[in-house]
This record gives C-alpha cells, structure tokens and sequence, in this order.
C-alpha cells in the first residue's frame, strides 16, 4: 500500500517552519527496553561493528570515506514511508556495514532497521533467504527442492505459462501482491497488459486503503485518505480513526515525531480525537477518546453527519458553489437528473439545477466547469420542484443537499450510542470538536477508519462528505488535493512521467476488460467503476490514472475460478512479495486450491514463505538495499521519491521490473521493454520535465512539482476555465454520481454487520466477545520480520490477543496464557495479554501470523494455519461489501479459552468418578476441541462441496 499522500513534503514544509525538529532525538521515544539478543547473526555484527566516521554534510552520492567504505543515497521500503537513507558498502567486498538515516531529511532509523542499521543487514545477508532460483522437486507441499539457473527458469515459466495461454487464454493468469514491497507495480501491469489479461490481480489493498482511494477519486478527485496532514501545524484538529500512529511505522518515524511536535506546538494547541477500541499512545494524549465497537465507524460517521447537519455546523457558501449539492434528484428514485432528460440533444454527463434567480431549470456543463448561462446564476441549494421531462412526464425533484439531510436525520445519537459502545454526548462533543474546532484532518486507519466489510464504502462515502461539507478540501491542515503537475498552455507536461504512463493501460480493450473477475459484480473495484474516474481524471491532467489501485479482484471469486473455473478456468499465479495465506480470507481454502487446481505457481520471494513454499519456482527477489527506487507511491503522491542501489544483488537476486520484463521479453513483448535496467527507466521518466540528472536527484531525494499550495480548485487553468475537481462532474461530489452510474446507492446508509449482538443474538450466545483483527506491531509489520535471527522476532516472539481483564477473568484465561480463538469459521491460538487498555467485551487478534521456524512441509506449513487470524474472517460475498468486495475483518464474534496446559496439577485432585461425569476442567476444554477446524486438516478427503461457489444468489445481500 503507498505511503500518504505528500507526507515527505509535509516533512520538509513542518522541518522549515521548525528546525529545530531535526536536531531532536526522537530515537528513544516508544522504544522498548533494551535487551542483549546477542545470538546468531546478532552476534557477527557486534565482532564487525565500525567506529563512527563522520560524513561531510554535503556529501556527494557514492562518496568514499577514509575507511574505504561507499556511501549511496537510497530510500527504506521496510514500510510505505520510503524514508531517506544512506547505505555505507565496503569497496573492497561489496558488503552493506552500516545503515544511517539521512541527516537532510531528519530519518531516525526505525526499530525494523536498528539504530545502524544491523537489522536490515541482518535481513539482507540472513542465511534463509533466497538467493538462487528453487525448484519444486517433489509434490507441493513436500518442500523438495532442486537450484537451477536463474535463465534456465525464467525459459521453462515462460514455455509453461505460454502452453496455459494457448489453451485457456491470457485471463487465466492472476497474480497475488503484498503491501507495497517496491515500486515496480507498473512493471507487473505493462507485462499484464501487453500480455492480453484483463488485470487479474488479488491484493490486501481490497481492505486497506484501496476502495478508500477509489472513492475519493470519484468524489475529490485525488486519494486524500491520508495518514498525516499536509502543513501539519495549520491543523487544529487531529482524527485519528482506527489508526495507532504511534505503532503504524514505529514511534521513530517522521509521522509520529510530526504529531507529537504538533501537538506541543506554541499558541492555539490542537484537539485530537481517538477512535479506537484499544487504548493507544494516541489515546493516552487524546482530548477525547472514543472506545468503539469493532465494525461499527460507520454508525459513528453517520452520527456525526447528523449532528453536523442538525446544528449548522457546515459551510454552506462551499456546498453551493463548489459542491454538487443543488444537482436536482428525483425525489421518489433519489437519481439526479440528467441534461439529457430535459433538453435536446443535451449531454447524459450533464445536470440540472433550479435557478433561483430566473424561477426555473438550469444546466451545469461538466466538461467545461461551467453553467449553460449568461449572466449571474443563483442556484438553489434547497428546495423541492416540479419540472418537465422531454417525454412529456413530470416529476417532483429535490437538491442532492435536501437528499443527504433527509437521509441523515434517523442516524442521531441516540440511534448510534448502543451500536457502537459510545455515550451520546461523546457523540456530539466530537461531532462539534470535528465542524466547528478549525482546520480539521481525518487520518487514513487501516480500512479507512477500521471499518471493512458491507458497510466499508458507504464509510468512505460518510467520511468524504464530511469533508466537503465543513469546507476542509484542499485546505491549509485539512485534506491536502495534490496534482500530479500542471499541464502547460502548450500541451507539455513539466514533470516525470507518472506510473499510470508506464502502464500501458490502452492496449486493454472492451472485450479483455469484460473478463475481468467481478466485472458486473464489485463493479467500484472493476474497469467499470475505473473508467468514469480515468475521464475525468485524463481531462484535468492530461494523463492517465493508474490501474494498481482500483483493479483488484476479490479473492473468493478468484478462488471461484481456480476450484470451479466460473467464468474461466484460472491455472497460473504470479505471486511477488506475496504470502496470501498470511492475508487473504479463508486461506486453508486458498492453500488446498493452489495445491490441487492450479497449473503453475512462481513465487518472487525473499523467503521461503508458506505460500512460496507451494510454488514450482521460488525467484529470489531483491531487497532495497540493492536496487534503485523511483516512486510516486504508485501516483498516489504529487511528488516523486528517488535513491540509488546500495549494493550489488546478492546471488541471483532479481529486481520486480527484471523479472517482468524478463518474463515479457520472451513472450514477445520485447519492444514494450526497451530499458535494459530500471537506471534506464529512471533515466527515460526524469527526462521529460525534470532540469536534474539521476545522480543529482537521488542526491536531492525528492522532487516536487511545484510550491505546496491550497485552493487550487479556484484556480484557472491554461484553457480559462475554473479548474474545480478531477471528478465526472468537476464538482467535489457530496453525491458520487460514480455510485449512481454503476447501479449502487449514491446515499449512504447503515448495514448492521452479519454477526454482531444486534444482529444475531443467538450465535452471540455461543460466542459472545467481538473480535477485531487489528493488532499490529511496527516491528513485525503485516506479515515480515518474522524470521528469527533478524534482531525483531525476539521482541515481539509470539501472537498476542488482547482481552480486558474482566473478560479473562470469565473464560479463566491469565496474563501470558496461551488461549483458543474460536467462532463458525474455526479456530487458532495466541498468547493473551490480559490488561485494561481494550473495551469489555471486544478483544484484538494480531493478523498475519506464521511460524518459519517450522517445516515448510504439511503438515506443518511454517505453522501458516496456527494462529492466523484470516483463517477466522467472513470472506463470503454475504460478508462483503457489494461495491468494492472488501470482507468482514471487524466485528466478528468469538469465544476465547485456555488451551489445555500440561503443567497444569488440578488434574491431581480430580477423582476417576468425575472425570468420568464430565464435570471437570480438563473435560470442559476437551469438549470444546469438537469445532470444525478440526475437520478441515484432511486436506486430500475433504468435501470439495464445503466451499460452494458464493454468490449473492446463494448467500444473499
């Protein structure tokens, strides 16, 4: 997933009005106590370590020090940040030494990296990791293995994938993605598209930040769900929602460090409000702190737009003017109406307002940001109309405004509080913190705000009009609109080329787009919900928008294709710094599916994972310590980010681009492939716009298009008109017409979820605690750095689920006990950590978990079933959210238990007479041991018809 949108600018900008920021240490905030770990690979770097050598402050790129080691400029992507960092290499060995953060823009090293960078080195030379192409030599799931060449496979890939493709067509390839582990993502697209395949991708962006971006590209016209602020110290209010700021990439990190400089800024200090069910860092310094019920944000944003609208908390000259808020509706099928419904020959992208000033119908000309009228226009931002249609029918109409008040006016306080946990005046208080407090941010959480599942869009949809209402658009500390440049009178266009330019997205014609898997059906997330925001995206731009983030498939249709063939058969898979077994719902499926159905599995990997260790080839994938970086955070950000390769590969380590344009050349793609290393591409997209050389701008950095600033929607562009938003209706759409056009409800409402005490109470009987899945750790992040020997397993060395200590005083359950996490899907076990910082009634499971101490081979499969939380997720479609597909991962239902402990002596004073009866301890817990799960481990006798293909037919809305 890619870092926030203009974070490093919000770096530079908050670092100019407060230098002093830089000189602070920030190194010791958050950290945790200081061990010896001195073992293994730990303990060659402390025989090595080098005396500090002072660098010179203006240090030219590939600089020798006097001990004879290199230092390059080069960027992290050990999390989306992609902090600046210098790499010091040995002349002599070509070996990484030393790490340092780069003192230009102020980079603390994390504790993924250590303070000099011996955990990342520890990462990149660790003996586990794949430095030669393996094999499979066995049956999958065997762990038989055989080194070949790195050519030699790359031959044999291309031979089998191309025999699939003559028999079932290029659609039958799929490839599965990780979050965000370089910046190649056009690469895997261009190959994807020269190929012929409609963009067949599954990617934990489907409950993370894509569905978000999708919707405010159709609502803003830019991704402005972000993690921090632009000008961060222009904000007055702080929302952090379902985000642990703090942890999301370590208390070091420049996020962190700009909130708690905000936060202790002179003058006017900033509120901060915390939703959270978890007690966070955050939490501890919010001005309020709203404990919520895992997967009900929704019935919160609701609330607080009733309360917004209730109180006149909004800014109503915005709403008129620059919002879509007087488009007229029907007022009985809540559709707009259309230009073309009035007036003939009018355009279908065109609306129609009531005109105060002439008591009558206007139209507002979307291409051209302007009203079909001379003269002053006023139009009404309320009010009911009966106008005429051109079929000779009437029809009573209201604005899209008068629409979104009608529609919030049930969601009060009152009907929220027993929803989501939170009292009524909390409501409002935050409510009124949020419109009436100054500029105001809400930051990105981890699916958008904590919430996924059916309600995850109308969240998005909720939140965004929140935004747009209160007048915090493209606002000085509110929700920053960048641009990818401006495109001059001329045509030219004064900046890189941008991702989506490098995509090659025109080669994928109507008919490839109609196979697309969930083309009719998670219609948002498919080329149907793509091309309407490609228009008008392309029109304000002149370029095109990426693909990476809006096509992505759900997986259990995808799954649907691989067991079922439905539409088509799928029997190869591309998965590249990717372990979906780590991510993706119901993996013990996924993991029988990949052994038995499919054809072909590479794997581009820097271990071998539990879903690598299933593939007929494992390709050893390059770090970022050995390759170049040039990002735009997959044009999700309006600056570009660059850095040299510190190193040289390891073995046979391959860069993502490598392996695709490697792939690609030799299935006869080699003239969309004319750069032979990716210098080359970076070479080729700086050298439109850009009056510096690669070497100078890796030395720079960062490059931006031009100075931060606000209000660009009320700028002119080169062509006169007002340039207003990159949306179809150059509007910020408080009604997303996207949602209208694609047949969903452009009005958002509440979905109560499918298992909740509300909406199922008697499965609540039997599993009466609200599970969330969101309990991560910066150290560890998603599924890595687990891999003991890298200097971060010992810190976090096992699963934690955390409960209220109430909780585990009722299911017997103590502080460090390792417990059952069971409802209807199955069960896995974690480590309880037992304190008051989590709600009654709610505990948090940490996702993503698997074991590489353990055999790659079944039964054991790095233990990749054990403890991961995925395995107990609702990824049916009848869990879904119907717009984007993104599964229910919050608000489950769930018991915990202690697994049975060995240790335990009260088996001394049990009589044979009552273990017999079953009234003991140790039969209780047995007799909980009868879940299904355990009748899902006969992987070769079990029912295919267990995992019937899921429809809406048959699982219902």
């Amino acid at each position: 997933m890619p870092s926030a949108p203009s974070l490093n600018r919000m770096v530079s900008t908050a670092c100019e009005r407060n230098p002093g920021l830089l000189a602070c240490d920030f190194r010791g905030a958050g950290r945790m106590p200081r061990t010896d770990y001195s073992r293994g690979a730990s303990m060659e770097l402390k025989k090595t370590e080098r005396v500090e050598v002072k660098l010179p402050a203006d240090m030219p790129n590939k600089y020798i020090d006097e001990t004879g080691v290199q230092w390059t400029y080069s960027r992290c992507f050990y999390c989306h940040m992609n902090c600046g960092i210098v790499i010091g290499a040995d002349t002599k060995t070509d070996r990484v030494v030393e790490i340092r953060g780069n003192w230009k823009e102020g980079t603390v090293l994390c504790d993924r990296m250590g303070e000099r960078g011996q955990k990342a080195i520890q990462m990149h030379y660790h003996p586990k990791r794949i430095n030669h192409v393996l094999k499979r030599a066995g049956e999958r799931g065997e762990d038989k293995w055989e080194e070949i060449p790195y050519e030699q496979a790359m031959d044999e890939i291309a031979d089998k994938l191309q025999a699939l493709i003559d028999k079932y067509g290029p659609e039958t390839l799929v490839s599965s993605e990780g979050t965000y582990r370089s910046d190649h993502l056009w690469a895997r697209t261009r190959f994807f598209n020269n190929l012929g395949n409609p963009g067949n991708v599954i990617d934990p962006g489907t409950i993370c930040w894509c569905w978000n971006y999708t919707l405010n590209m159709a609502m803003v016209g830019w991704p402005i769900e972000a993690i921090s602020p632009v000008g961060i110290d222009q904000s007055d209010t702080f929302v952090v929602w379902g985000l642990s700021a703090s942890e999301k990439y370590g208390p070091q990190s420049p996020m962190w460090r700009q909130y708690l400089a905000a936060m202790d800024r002179p003058g006017k200090k900033p509120k901060m409000i915390v939703i959270d069910p978890y007690c966070t860092t955050q939490a501890l310094l919010a001005d309020i702190w709203m404990p919520i019920y895992p997967g009900t944000d929704h019935a919160l944003a609701l609330a607080w737009l009733h309360e917004v609208i209730e109180n006149g908390w909004y800014d109503e000259e915005f709403i008129k003017w620059w919002s879509n808020g007087p488009f007229l509706l029907d007022k009985k099928t809540k559709n707009t109406i259309r230009a073309d419904q009035v007036k003939e020959g009018a355009a279908h992208s065109d609306f129609v307002v009531w005109d105060n000033l002439a008591s009558n119908i206007l139209l507002w000309n979307s291409d051209k940001n302007e009203w079909f009228a001379d003269g002053d226009v006023d139009p009404a931002l309320s009010g009911t109309h009966t106008i005429s249609l051109l079929d000779g029918s009437t029809v009573e109409c209201y604005t899209a405004w008068d629409a979104i008040k009608e529609m919030a006016e049930p969601y009060s306080p009152q009907w929220a509080s027993p929803i989501t946990g939170i009292p009524e005046n909390k409501i409002t208080d935050s409510a009124r913190v949020y419109a009436t407090n100054g500029n105001a941010f809400i930051t990105w959480g981890l699916g958008g705000g904590d919430q996924a599942g059916p309600n995850a869009s109308r969240l998005c949809i909720t939140k965004t009009i929140l935004r747009i209402i209160c007048n915090y658009i493209d606002k000085p500390g509110g929700e920053y609109v960048g641009e990818p440049g401006v495109v001059q009178a001329d045509g030219s266009k004064p900046f890189p080329y941008r991702d989506a330019e490098m995509e090659m997205s025109e080669l994928v014609t109507p008919e490839i787009r109609k196979k697309y898997i969930g083309y009719d059906q998670f219609r948002a997330m498919s080329w149907k919900g793509y091309e309407p925001i490609y228009d008008a995206y392309m029109k304000m731009f002149g370029v095109p928008r990426p693909m990476l983030h809006q096509l992505l498939c759900s997986p259990v249709l995808v799954y649907d294709a691989m067991e079922f063939g439905d539409p088509y058969p799928i029997k190869a898979m591309i998965m590249w710094s990717s372990n979906p077994f780590a991510w993706a719902p119901d993996p013990q499926r996924l993991y029988k599916i990949m052994k038995n159905n499919l054809e072909l599995i590479v794997s581009v990997e820097y271990w071998k994972t539990p879903a690598a260790a299933m593939a007929d080839y494992i390709i050893p994938g390059c770090d970022s310590l050995e390759r170049p970086c040039f990002t735009t955070a997959e044009d999700s950000n309006d600056f570009v980010v660059c850095g040299d390769r510190g190193s040289k590969p390891v073995g046979d380590r391959v860069m993502d681009y490598d392996f695709f344009r490697g792939l690609g050349i030799r299935m006869g793609q080699a003239e969309a492939w004319p750069w032979e290393t990716y210098e080359d591409v970076i070479k080729h997209r700086i050298s439109r716009g850009v009056d510096v050389d690669y070497t100078t701008l890796c030395e720079q950095g960062t490059w931006f298009p031009g100075p931060t600033r606000s209000f660009k929607y009320a700028e002119t562009l080169p062509n006169g008109q007002t340039k207003g938003f990159a949306t179809p209706t150059r509007k910020a759409e408080i009604y997303p017409t996207l949602m209208e056009d694609l047949d969903y409800s452009a009005l958002p409402y509440y979905r109560e979820l499918p298992e909740t005490p509300l909406s199922n109470p008697e499965l609540a009987k039997k599993y009466p605690l609200r599970l969330t899945t969101g309990g991560r750790v910066s150290v560890l992040y998603h599924s890595e750095n687990r891999v003991p020997g890298q200097g971060t397993r010992s810190i976090f060395p096992y699963p934690s689920v955390y409960m209220h200590r109430e909780d585990a005083r009722a299911c017997g359950v103590r502080d460090g006990d390792w417990v059952w996490i069971e409802n209807e899907r199955g069960r896995i076990k974690q480590v309880a950590h037992v304190d008051q910082a989590i709600i009654k009634g709610t505990v948090q499971a940490m996702p993503s978990w698997w074991y590489p101490e353990l055999p790659a081979e079944e039964p054991w499969s790095q233990g990749a079933f054990i403890s991961n939380v995925g395995c107990l997720v609702d990824g049916t479609v009848r869990g879904s959210d119907e717009a984007t597909g993104t599964w229910t991962n919050r608000g489950l239902l769930c018991r915990i238990y202690p697994c049975i402990d060995p240790a335990d002596r009260t088996d001394v004073t049990v009589t044979g007479d009552q273990f017999i009866e079953g009234d003991t301890y140790f039969n209780d817990q047995y007799d909980k041991l009868g879940c299904r799960e355990i009748k899902r481990i006969d992987w070769e006798n079990d029912d295919p018809g267990q995992h019937p293909k899921c429809t809406y037919d048959t699982l219902g809305k």
